[in-house]
């Protein structure tokens, strides 16, 4: 890759918006009692007419959905996809928002960095929304989120599963 990486909303890239939503299916579109493989594609059909321009704090279901794109030899590459939402599938965990939500990167690239600058890039878009606290949910990947700044918040037990909430503040960066 030549050149460096760069969020755009999905509404900007729809025609871009099929490989991240084919990695996120694969990863998390089966079997799980709170997102179908349909919940993932309504989701992806819902963040095309979202508004990318602003975040309401005292909002109701918004959903951003951003795609990292390099551009390589004049073509943009899809890398990684990110959201930020203000809600959570678990009604448990509604007490919280907004969430870093739908983060998954290339397969081929994991483990490269761009999952980190990624992340990075969000946490910015965030902050420049007026955003002070982000969450976050994960099931195996804490260590990451932790190296990068992200605390537990608590632990939910489901069956055959752990799930970690994470938080970052994010004025102190």
């Amino acid at each position: 890759m030549e050149s460096e990486i760069r969020l755009k909303p999905v509404s900007e890239v729809p025609h871009l918006a099929s490989a991240p939503l084919e990695w996120s299916l694969k990863l998390w579109g089966q079997g799980k009692e709170e997102f179908s493989a349909q919940d993932w594609k309504d989701f992806y059909n819902k963040t095309l007419t979202s508004n990318y321009d602003k975040w309401d704090l005292n909002g109701l279901d918004q959903e951003l959905l951003f795609l990292a794109i390099v551009n390589n030899q004049g073509v943009d590459e899809v890398v990684a996809s990110i959201a930020i939402c203000d809600f959570d599938d678990f009604e448990e965990l509604r007490k919280y928002k907004p969430w870093v939500a739908a983060f998954v990167v290339r397969e081929d690239l994991r483990g490269s960095g761009v999952g980190t600058l990624v992340l990075e890039l969000v946490e910015q878009k965030a902050r420049s929304f007026g955003i002070d606290q982000i969450y976050l949910w994960t099931e195996g990947e804490k260590p990451f989120y932790q190296k990068r700044g992200y605390s537990q918040v608590e632990q939910v037990i489901k069956p055959g599963r752990v799930i970690d909430v994470l938080s970052k503040n994010l004025t102190n960066f």
